[in-house]
Order: C-alpha cells, then sequence, then structure tokens
C-alpha cells in the first residue's frame, strides 16, 4: 500500500517568501536523507523567517479552483492550489 507523504512530520528550510500573496517556499529534509530533498511553495499556519528551520506536516489545500474546459491555469489558480505548511509549535 502507498503511503501518502504528506500526512508524515518532516523539518523544512523556510527558503523564500512571497510578499504579495504571503507564501513560502520551502525545502524537505531528514536528518538521514533516505531520499530525494524536495521543495514547495505553499502557506503556512503561522508566519515564518527566510532560513528558519521548522517542523511540520504539508497538507494538500482544501481550496482547490476547478478549471473548466480552455482555461488556463492562472496565478490565482495557483495560489488558491498551494498546500499548507502545519507547523509544530515547540
Amino acid at each position: 500500500m502507498k503511503q501518502d507523504n504528506n500526512q508524515e512530520i518532516f523539518n523544512y528550510i523556510v527558503l523564500g517568501k512571497d510578499g504579495r500573496d504571503q507564501s513560502y517556499l520551502i525545502l524537505q529534509y531528514d536528518l538521514i536523507q533516505t531520499h530525494e530533498a524536495q521543495v514547495w511553495w505553499c502557506h503556512a499556519n503561522q508566519p515564518m523567517i527566510v532560513g528558519e528551520v521548522v517542523r511540520g506536516k504539508l497538507q494538500p489545500s482544501v481550496h482547490q479552483k476547478v478549471i473548466q474546459g480552455n482555461e488556463l491555469p492562472t496565478s490565482e489558480h495557483q495560489e488558491d492550489n498551494l498546500p499548507t505548511l502545519l507547523v509544530e509549535k515547540y
């Protein structure tokens, strides 16, 4: 059975922030790297600082916009489709 990695807790480094839509560029990493590191744009449940290391779960978007017919995805579709990083509180 395939395991859903979005439900697992990982460490992330905040690589960047988009001040326009308050999204973050994050890098997932493990202390013992068993697979290739992954990078995502996401929203977060709390403010983060570029360079900060956080721990949390990456949840898929619940507000995805459906693209109709021949409509092309816009930045608005992308913003609504970003996952959310649920950062653990220390």
